[in-house]
C-alpha cells in the first residue's frame, strides 16, 4: 500500500469514528487528495453541497508535508479532519448571507475562527486519545 492509499485510509477511519460523534451522520463524505503541490499551503478544504446531504474533504498530499507539518499538533491528520467536520456542522449558519459577507470582508475575522475551530478539534482529538496539552 502506497503513502497516498495509507492516508486516505487513515484519514478514512477518522471520518468514520468523528462523523457520528459530531451527528454527522446524514451526509455523505468523500475524501481525497489534493494533487502534489496544488494545496496552496492548507492541510484541508471542504466543498459542502447541503442539498445534497454531499461532502467532499481534500487534504494536502502526504508527499507535499514538511518535517515542520509533521511536528505541529494541530497539523496532525485526525485533527484535520476533525476541523473539517466542525466546518461542514456550523454550515447552515455560516452560510447565512450576512455571517457570509462579514467573513468574507474580514481577514481577521475569519482567521480567529479558523484558529477557534483548530483548539477545538485538538481538543476532541486530545480527549479521544486521553492527552493534555
Amino acid at each position: 500500500m502506497g503513502m497516498e492509499d495509507q492516508e486516505l485510509a487513515a484519514a478514512r477511519g477518522h471520518l468514520e469514528y468523528w462523523q457520528r460523534e459530531l451527528r454527522l451522520d446524514h451526509i455523505d463524505f468523500e475524501i481525497m487528495l489534493y494533487n502534489p503541490g496544488e494545496s496552496d499551503d492548507q492541510l484541508g478544504t471542504c466543498k459542502v453541497a447541503p442539498s445534497k446531504h454531499r461532502q467532499k474533504i481534500i487534504l494536502r498530499n502526504p508527499r507535499d508535508r514538511s518535517e515542520g507539518d509533521l511536528a505541529v499538533f494541530r497539523h496532525d491528520l485526525e485533527v484535520v479532519i476533525v476541523h473539517e467536520l466542525l466546518h461542514t456542522k456550523e454550515f447552515p449558519w455560516r452560510d447565512h448571507p450576512a455571517v457570509g459577507r462579514v467573513m468574507d470582508e474580514d481577514k481577521w475575522l475569519r482567521g480567529l475562527h479558523e484558529d477557534s475551530l483548530d483548539a477545538v478539534a485538538e481538543a476532541l482529538v486530545r480527549a479521544r486519545r486521553g492527552m493534555r496539552r
